[in-house]
Formats: structure tokens, sequence, C-alpha cells
């Protein structure tokens, strides 16, 4: 049977420019940035054109100068996404004139999207490229490991020194717990699915400590990368990082309760590192603690989520929802500290909330969608015993449910930090299953 073509790279690579190539690093160093340095790194550029904005329309661009480019028009699950891209766009259109530019900066929540047909592209236009990321991210875990214990000391220990972006109130270095907690439940995958499959006890003991401090902190984010590392641990069982991980951990935790330690930990959250905080986070997940604060902030979401169900399900904007635009937090009565919050800590319930039933209908069939399809291909690679392919789907797979898993309990996807790299993981897996059915051979470089 012979394979479809290969759609040629693009006009430009004809001219020596090879745009495709040059945007997928300019899209790795900006997904980096987001990783390591956050909201900070995102005002990075001229209002209102910052460095999420920038890379879109470069994307865009990079997207139709590839021949070939409408292949990635027809995926299944590129097709899955168009009913979402419409639906968002009637709840847009009619707020424009009400909202002005606050409809599009919410609208990015599905707009973003359009990462997902760009990276597909761009990896479809040359399948070996799939190899060149698995290289990059074996650089890029690294720098990360080390870099966020040196930015959590720099933003909590020596914030006032922080200087700010001239046009805004907002420091150029940010960390966010979450976020992090989320990359790092990423890395493990990748330790886990075989990429290093002898991750060394520095490396662990480095993660484990983020993930302390990080956990200590934000319980959503560590809830993410609890439930990415079980799930990865199912799926590999004998994998060496995960049980260096959890032994430590464990020993850990041990030492916390034998030494009573207690270590404040700065930011105004009231944490501190120690035995009882763990038990605090753990209890006011799974039942009730004596911390006031941490029951508070789970008693708030909830009341606001139940708001949103009885305005959208049981209410009047059952089929429109508010639309984007407005500020949900004011709107509803939930704002609280600086007043820049926009959306519930849920990003299926900012969709209900603006798309109403039918909008968190077509969200949900999406996702589901997608993830079945990487699952279906996981276990026929698994099945045919193609360990390349078998890593990969795993690694994407997990790393697209941590994003969602951490979605759920936070302001996440809705914003450029979180949202540019959970579509770009989105489109690498729609790239991925065309060319693990049409190109097999692509990931035959991989060590």
């Amino acid at each position: 049977m012979q394979m479809p073509a290969l759609p040629q790279v693009s006009t430009a690579a004809r001219l020596d420019i090879d745009l495709p190539r040059r945007f997928l690093i300019f899209l790795a160093i900006v997904l980096a940035g987001y990783a390591i340095d956050g909201r900070g790194f995102a005002y990075l550029g001229v209002p209102p054109l910052f460095i999420g904005e920038i890379s879109l329309l470069l994307g865009v661009v990079t997207f139709l100068s590839i021949n070939g480019w409408w292949r990635v028009l027809t995926l299944p699950q590129a097709v899955a996404i168009y009913p979402l891209f419409i639906c968002g766009l009637i709840a847009t259109i009619p707020y424009i004139s009400v909202y002005g530019f606050d409809t599009f900066r919410d609208a990015v929540t599905y707009g973003y999207s359009i990462f997902a047909f760009v990276i597909a592209a761009v990896l479809m236009s040359e399948p070996t490229r799939l190899v060149k990321l698995i290289q990059w991210y074996r650089k890029f875990w690294r720098v990360f490991l080390c870099a966020i214990p040196c930015i959590y000391f720099i933003t909590h220990f020596l914030h006032d020194a922080i200087p700010k972006w001239p046009f805004a109130d907002q420091h150029i270095i940010q960390l966010k717990e979450g976020d992090v907690l989320v990359h790092l439940a990423g890395i493990i995958c990748f330790w886990i699915a075989g990429y290093e499959k002898d991750a060394k006890w520095p490396w662990v003991a480095l993660m484990a400590g983020c993930v302390a401090i990080m956990g200590v902190i934000d319980r959503a984010g560590l809830i993410t990368f609890l439930i990415v590392l079980g799930l990865c641990m199912v799926l590999r069982p004998k994998s060496i990082p995960p049980w260096r991980l959890g032994t430590m951990i464990v020993l850990s935790l041990f030492l916390l309760w034998a030494s009573d330690l207690k270590i404040p930990v700065p930011g105004g959250k009231d944490r501190e590192v120690s035995f009882q905080q763990v038990v605090d986070n753990i209890m006011s997940i799974t039942g009730q603690s004596h911390k006031v604060g941490l029951e508070g902030t789970k008693e708030w979401r909830l009341e606001w989520w139940t708001d949103i169900v009885n305005y959208t399900i049981h209410g009047k904007y059952f089929w429109s929802g508010k639309g984007f635009g407005v500020n949900l937090a004011d709107d509803d009565g939930y704002q609280v500290g600086d007043g820049t919050l926009r959306s519930p800590h849920n990003v299926h319930m900012t969709i209900l909330a603006r798309t109403g039933v039918p909008g968190i209908l077509i969200w949900a069939a999406l996702h589901l969608f997608y993830g079945s399809t990487l699952l279906l291909n996981y276990l026929r690679a698994r099945m045919a015993g193609d360990e390349r392919w078998t890593k990969f789907f795993m690694f994407v797979f997990a790393f697209w449910l941590a994003f969602l898993i951490n979605g759920s309990f936070d302001v996440f996807i809705e914003g450029p930090m979180g949202g540019i790299w959970f579509w770009t993981i989105v489109g690498t897996g729609m790239a991925s299953i065309w060319i693990y059915k049409n190109y097999p051979e692509a990931l035959n470089e991989l060590e």
C-alpha cells in the first residue's frame, strides 16, 4: 500500500528560509519562558501586542506558508475543534461592542486552539521534527529544575527588589506554584515513559524539593502531580525514577514528622513546610481541615461553581451563557484581592458560564474524543511492540491530562501561560496520530 505523499515543507523553505523550523524554535523558546517565568514573561512585548499575540500571528503566517496546510484541517481531531470555535465566536462577536478589548482577552480560552493547527502543520510537514521536540524537552527539563528554586527564592524573598514592566503593574519575574507543578508532572511522566530511564538521585532530589515547596502552597497543582504520577506508574510500574521519588518523599515526610520542623513559607498564604501542613492540605481536599483559609478557599470555589450551574443548566443562560467579555468574578459577585480575577477557578465552568450548556457539551465531547484517540493509538503501539511510539503517546496523553486537571481548579488554560502550552500539546497529539499512521519510521532516530 502506497503511503500518502508528505506535504512539501513550505514555499518559504524553497527560498532557504525554512519558516516552519524557525517558528518551531521560536515557539519552543516562548513555551520555556512561560514555564519558567509565568506571568512575568507573558508581559513581554508592547501593549496590546504581547509575546503570546506575536507568537499567534507568526504561527498563522507559518501555517499558511506550508504547502498542504489544508491536510491539517481534515484531521478528525481538528474537525472536533470546529464546533468549539464556532460556539465561541457566537458567544464573542455580539459582545465586542459592549466590552471591547476584554472580549478578545477572554476569547483566547478557545482562540489559542489555533496553536494546535499551527504546530500540527509544522510537524506533519516534516515528521522527524517529533524527534527534535523530544531532544529539546530533554534539555528543557534540566534547565527548568535548576531554574525553579532560583525563581522561587527571588519571588518570595526578594519580591520588593524585582523590577516591574514600565507599562503595567506587573513584576518581570513571577512564579505561580500550580503552573510549576503541572510542568513537574510532565517531567516525571517524561522520565517514566522511558526517555530518562535512569534519572540520577540528584535530579530526583531536586524534583522532590520542588514538589514539596510548591505542593505546600498550591493544592490543585499537587493533586495534578499526584494523579499523573499515579497514572504513569500504573502504565509503567517497572520504571525506576518514580520509585526513587516516592522513597524520597516518604523519607522526607518521616523526617518532618520526627523533627516537628516548621518552616514558614513567605507570600502571605499562611502556609509552612511541616508535616501538619501536609495533613491539612490532604484533609482540605478529602475531608475537613482545621485551617480556615484552606476550607474557605474550597467553599468559595464550590459556591461560585454552584451559582454558575444554577444560572446556566437551571437558569436563563442555558443556551447562550454570559458570553466572552463580561468579568464573571464581578458579575457573579465573587471578586477577590486586587480585583483582577475574571473567571472561576475551573476552565470547564468558564466554558459553561460563557457559552452555556451547548458550549460545555462541545468542550466535553472534544476532549473525550481527543483523549480516547490518543489512548487508542497508545494501545495500538503497545500491542504492536513499538516502544518508541508507546512512550511518545503515553507522554503526550499524560501531559495533556495534567493541564486539564489543573485547569479544573485554577485559572490556567484561560491565559497564555497555560493556554498556549495546552493547545500546543493538543496539536502535537493531532500530528503524532497522523504521523504514526502514515510515517511510523519518523521516531527511528530516537536513541
